[in-house]
């Protein structure tokens, strides 16, 4: 669609190197080898800085380690990132990989309006709710809201409602999904469309390890994030234990971390950036632009 919004840096997010990450959860038609959400694998690894010797910069002694966070390059690239640890004097940069760290999300500086539109497009009773889990899910204070997003939704055929999510069987969505390969099982969002599985929608997957309502808004908090102009994560699991960022591919699994359904602090801030485009066309190969310490140079 081509929406773009001008970016809005916080003042604590530094400066990152780039990663390359698939942006759907579907794999294209002409990669019939990469299995749709499961196609991008990703790997995490931690360890701590104990030196200053190779930084770039001086430190004080006096200075105090903030949270370290990291962008790591998806599929089987090494993982590099730019860390800050700061005092009232100095500021140290270092390389390093370790496991996200939770920040606050600032108040939203402007409201962007999202107007969708609702179609439900198989008629059983597994399904009935799903026009009313979708606004719940939208409107949730735990959710995109948080980035400044003002959701309005209709189930009719309204121009002025520009966006559209759809629940079909596979077949359909992925006839919808096209150019990307959804095998008849996965969901994706493409342009302004976000079509959902109907099978997964009603059974969820088998290694889910939370609740069904918990893996549908999960399904549509990750779509509409897709939506929303984020991409998965270059570390799909910031450690054991803890919870898995929204945008994680959770449908392949969540081990060491937990099934998580809402958007983390650090997926919010990136939301609030606005340096994606909304609603993404067809991405062969993301450059990543954001991850959990903020906008990337």
């Amino acid at each position: 669609m081509g929406h773009r919004r001008a970016a809005r840096r916080r003042p604590i997010l530094v400066i990152m190197g780039l990663a390359l990450v698939a942006s759907a959860c579907a794999a294209p038609v002409d990669q019939p080898d990469a299995a749709g959400p499961q196609a991008a694998t990703t790997s995490t690894s931690t360890s701590t800085s104990t030196s200053t010797s190779t930084s770039p910069t001086s430190t004080s002694t006096t200075s105090t380690t903030a949270p370290v966070v990291s962008v790591e390059v998806a599929e089987t690239d090494t993982a590099t990132s730019i860390t800050t640890s700061s005092s009232s004097t100095t500021t140290t940069a270092a390389t390093v990989t370790t496991a996200s760290t939770e920040a606050t999300p600032a108040a939203a500086e402007e409201t962007i309006p999202i107007r969708i539109r609702i179609d439900r497009r198989v008629d059983d009773a597994a399904t009935e709710g799903f026009a009313e889990l979708v606004r719940t899910v939208l409107s949730d204070d735990r959710g995109w809201v948080r980035a400044g997003f003002e959701f309005a939704f209709t189930e009719t055929d309204d121009p002025g409602f520009e966006f559209t999510v759809v629940l079909a069987e596979g077949d359909e969505v992925d006839s919808l999904c096209l150019p990307y390969d959804t095998f008849g099982r996965f969901s994706c969002q493409i342009g302004p469309v976000v079509a959902l599985n109907a099978d997964r929608w009603r059974l969820a997957v088998e290694s889910w390890p939370a609740s069904l309502d918990e893996y549908r808004t999960m399904l549509v908090n990750h779509e509409v994030g897709h939506l929303l102009g984020q991409h998965h994560p270059a570390v799909r699991c910031p450690g054991e234990g803890q919870p898995s960022p929204v945008l994680a591919q959770q449908s392949s699994g969540v081990a060491p971390c937990t099934a998580n359904p809402w958007p983390l602090e650090w997926e919010i801030i990136c939301a609030q950036q606005g340096v994606e485009p909304l609603a993404p066309g067809f991405e062969r190969n993301i450059q990543l632009t954001c991850g959990p310490d903020g906008p990337i140079g």
